[in-house]
Parts: C-alpha cells; sequence; structure tokens
C-alpha cells in the first residue's frame, strides 16, 4: 500500500507587506491558493477556499469529490465577497491534489484540480527535468495557446497577471480536473506564482532532484526565490508517493501562514513609570494576581471596604515658574515657524495638485468603461473627473478585467489610459473566439497514466464549447 508525504513553506517576500498565499498539507490533500483584491481582501479569499475546499474533501475523497469541493470553495468566497462591502472583488486561484483511491501495482491515484495560475508539476527522474501538468487561466497563457505570443513575450506582458478564471470572481467556475496514476517514489510540486516568476523550471527540478527530503526541498526551493528577488509571497507544497508503508496513524493538518490575532496592547504603566508616580492611598490598596491574561488588580475576599475617594493620584512634576514672569505669545521664533509651516503646506499643496492633475486611470461610471484624470478614490480633497466616457460596458470586457476596473486602472498620461481601453476592448475579442476550441477535462472524462516513474501520459481532453470565464 502506497501512502502520501507532504510538506509545505511559505514566505511573503521582500516587497509585499502580507502574505495573502494559503497552504494546505495534509496526508491525503495538499492545495496551494493565491489571494487576490487588496491587503484584506486576499488573505480573507484564499483562507477560506482552502478551508472549504478540506472540509467539502473529507466528506467525498473521490475525484467528483474535490471537483465539487473547488466548487463550493468558490460559492464560499463569492457569497463572503457580496456581503462584506470591504471585501468587495476578492478572489483566488487554487491548485489542488488529493489521494482517490489505492491503484494495482502499488501505484496511488490522485486527483487534480486547478483554476487560475497557480501550477502543478510532476518530477521526472529519468528525464531530469519537471512536467507541468496545469494550464494558466491567463489572459497571456490564452494568447500564448492561441499563437498570439510566445512563452518570452508572455512573460514581460503589461497584462500577464490578469486571469480569466478564479474562485470568487462569479457564482459559479469550472475547475480544470486530471487524474493521475503515480508509481512510488514520485514528487509532485504545487506553487504559486511567486515561485515561478522567479525560478525557470530546470532550476526548480534540479532542487527537487537534489533534495530527498520532502520538508528540505520545499524550504530550498522558497529560500532560492528569495535569493533571486523574492518579489512576491512564494508558496510551495511538495508530494511524495512512498511504498509499502502503512498509513499515517495521526491526520495532521497544516494550514501556512497561520492565523495571527491582533497584538495585545502593552502592559499598563510599563512605558510611563519613568515618569509618573502612582500613590494608593493605604485604604484602598488591594493586591495583585498574575492570571493568563497578564496581572491585573483582583480583591481578595477580606480586603478592607474601599474609602470614597480610592482612585490613585498621579503625580507629574512640574516646573517653578519665577513670580511675576508673563508668557510671551508672539515671538521671533513663533513667527518664523508659523512662516516656514505655511510655506511648506503651501508647496506641500502645490504638489499635490500636480501629482492628482498628472495621474489618470480607468475605472466605470455610470456603467460605462471611463478615463478618469486624478487617484482613485480621490487624493486627499481632491476628487478624480471624468474626462472621457467610452461606449464600452462591463458585458464588453472579461470579468477579471471589470474586477480591476472597479478599483480603478491607473496609467501614467491619457493617451495611455486611451490606449489601455483599446487593449481591453480586444482582449475578449482575442480569447473568446479561441475559447471555442478549448478543451477543459472534466472528472471523468480524462485519466492520466504513468508509465514510468512520475512521467504522465498526456490525458484525452472532452472538448466543450462556450467562452471560457
Amino acid at each position: 500500500m502506497s501512502r502520501l508525504l507532504t510538506a509545505a513553506a511559505t514566505d511573503t517576500g521582500y516587497l509585499r507587506a502580507t502574505n495573502q498565499d494559503v497552504a494546505l498539507a495534509t496526508n491525503d490533500l495538499a492545495a496551494v491558493a493565491d489571494g487576490m483584491g487588496g491587503h484584506l481582501g486576499g488573505e480573507v479569499a484564499a483562507r477560506i477556499a482552502v478551508e472549504e475546499l478540506l472540509n467539502a474533501y473529507r466528506r467525498d475523497r473521490t475525484t467528483e469529490g474535490l471537483v465539487a469541493a473547488a466548487r463550493v470553495a468558490n460559492a464560499a468566497v463569492y457569497r463572503r465577497s457580496m456581503s462584506d462591502r470591504n471585501l468587495r472583488g476578492m478572489g483566488t486561484t487554487l491548485t489542488a491534489a488529493g489521494f482517490v483511491g489505492d491503484e494495482p501495482d502499488d501505484q496511488l491515484r490522485l486527483a487534480l484540480v486547478n483554476v487560475g495560475d497557480s501550477r502543478a508539476y510532476l518530477l521526472d527522474r529519468p528525464g531530469q527535468r519537471i512536467l507541468k501538468l496545469t494550464d494558466d487561466h491567463s489572459v497571456v497563457e490564452e494568447m500564448v495557446r492561441s499563437g498570439e505570443l510566445t512563452p518570452d513575450e508572455a512573460a514581460v506582458h503589461p497584462h500577464r497577471h490578469i486571469l480569466t478564471r478564479a474562485l470568487g470572481i462569479e457564482p459559479e467556475v469550472e475547475p480544470d480536473c486530471w487524474e493521475l496514476d503515480l508509481e512510488p517514489g514520485s514528487r509532485l510540486l504545487l506553487c504559486s506564482d511567486g515561485l515561478t516568476n522567479e525560478l525557470g523550471e530546470q532550476e526548480i527540478a534540479q532542487v527537487l532532484l537534489d533534495e530527498a527530503d520532502t520538508g528540505k526541498a520545499a524550504s530550498d526551493l522558497v529560500r532560492l526565490a528569495l535569493h533571486r528577488g523574492g518579489t512576491d509571497n512564494i508558496t510551495v507544497v511538495v508530494l511524495d508517493v512512498l511504498s509499502g508503508e502503512e498509513p499515517a496513524a495521526t491526520d495532521d493538518i497544516v494550514l501556512i501562514p497561520v492565523a495571527v490575532p491582533g497584538k495585545p496592547a502593552p502592559a499598563s504603566g510599563t512605558e510611563t513609570s519613568a515618569t509618573t508616580e502612582a500613590v494608593v492611598p493605604r485604604s484602598s490598596a488591594v493586591p495583585m494576581t498574575t492570571t493568563p491574561l497578564g496581572t491585573q488588580a483582583l480583591p481578595s475576599p477580606d480586603a478592607a471596604p474601599r474609602a470614597a475617594h480610592s482612585r490613585p493620584i498621579l503625580l507629574v512634576p512640574r516646573a517653578k515658574r519665577p513670580k511675576g514672569q508673563r508668557d510671551r505669545i508672539l515671538t521671533i521664533r513663533v513667527a518664523l515657524f508659523v512662516l516656514v509651516f505655511a510655506a511648506v503646506l503651501g508647496g506641500t499643496a502645490g504638489v499635490v495638485v500636480w501629482f492628482d492633475k498628472a495621474s489618470f486611470f480607468v475605472g466605470l461610471d455610470q456603467g460605462h468603461v471611463t478615463i478618469f484624470q486624478g487617484r482613485p478614490g480621490g487624493l486627499l480633497w481632491l476628487k478624480p473627473s471624468v474626462v472621457e466616457r467610452t461606449a464600452l460596458t462591463p458585458p464588453d470586457l472579461l470579468a477579471s478585467n471589470v474586477v480591476y476596473l472597479r478599483q480603478g486602472m491607473e496609467e501614467s498620461s491619457y493617451q495611455a489610459a486611451r490606449n489601455l481601453v483599446h487593449d481591453l476592448s480586444l482582449e475578449r475579442t482575442r480569447i473568446v473566439p479561441n475559447t471555442s476550441a478549448t478543451t477543459t477535462t472534466s472528472p471523468r472524462a480524462v485519466t492520466a497514466t504513468t508509465t514510468l516513474a512520475g512521467v504522465v501520459t498526456p490525458p484525452t481532453a472532452t472538448a466543450t464549447a462556450g467562452p471560457k470565464r
């Protein structure tokens, strides 16, 4: 009997303030989610998706169950987005692999689902390389598959991060799905784009080949990506298929990064004891008791009743002033300070106005794509003004682009904003006609098998019609 061994690692990176990636590693399910939608929205979307995926999958550990679990996760993220205006428009990618049964010859069957641009790879040990198993659901990858862009052009395209499919953007989503029959010794990798943006596939393969330990391989990949730049959150999960071992006795669930509650307030008086002194009248003194929440004042049962004026008195030293001395209301220093402050304030206001007038963004106004002058949401007292309202409406655009337009897509000039509007109008026409020939795999329609240790035979895809969302 084969079993699955998983290990996960993540890092915020050097340029991000928060980690919007979430990784899950258990003895039968692994997943990576890369959230999007602002400082808070991305974190919330990714965590909801992974938690809902785990709960739904544990009720039905089959290929169909894993696909259904991804749909449950999508619905949960969408509902939360619609119920909280601060999280409106949030979404997340999701790539997950779950154990769905044992096969003859000690093989292990995994189901793989994917939505977005997080990826899954299979290590090809004989070929000393990795095989990409998933297809990115992004604008540039659709253009690469249609022949409009080369992979090198896609790597530097300005819209390479715009997704055509993600969890939580629409009420329903259709995940891609594969089944893999893996031999003992096979190794899989799930990762967010923070890894693949920094490392090439051959570099990733070399780490997976050189390091036998699952946890060490995961941490080495994150460390190498940080060394190469670390411009985004980096998250990886490494999965190894082990042979002839009993299933794990415990069902450990690793979910990273760990949610950290708000920082506790500093203990009272720790920063002011040097400048103030608390004097408590003798009649009101009470003992101090240490509790799990810190040191608090708790009255003992036999304590004497408090006096009428038992509140502590704070004594703050005050310097004595010679009699007859009066404060001068206006001095030369005060006048100079006022003048300098007024000059700085006026200069700052001028810079703010100039910066606002030199800024443009594309957003939505009265149901149309509109070019604004100013900053999205306004800048201090300055509100954005409408420069040009186009004939484009949300139904003319990709659903993912509509999400970004609600937030405002900034450009450096009015001409650049017009160029962006032109690109947005063309992207749907470029993608929709091609999606009619795009193959999407279903849970029952595709089965990938291995002939060598960890080498996948490309699955047969079932063609479906209609635009990809």
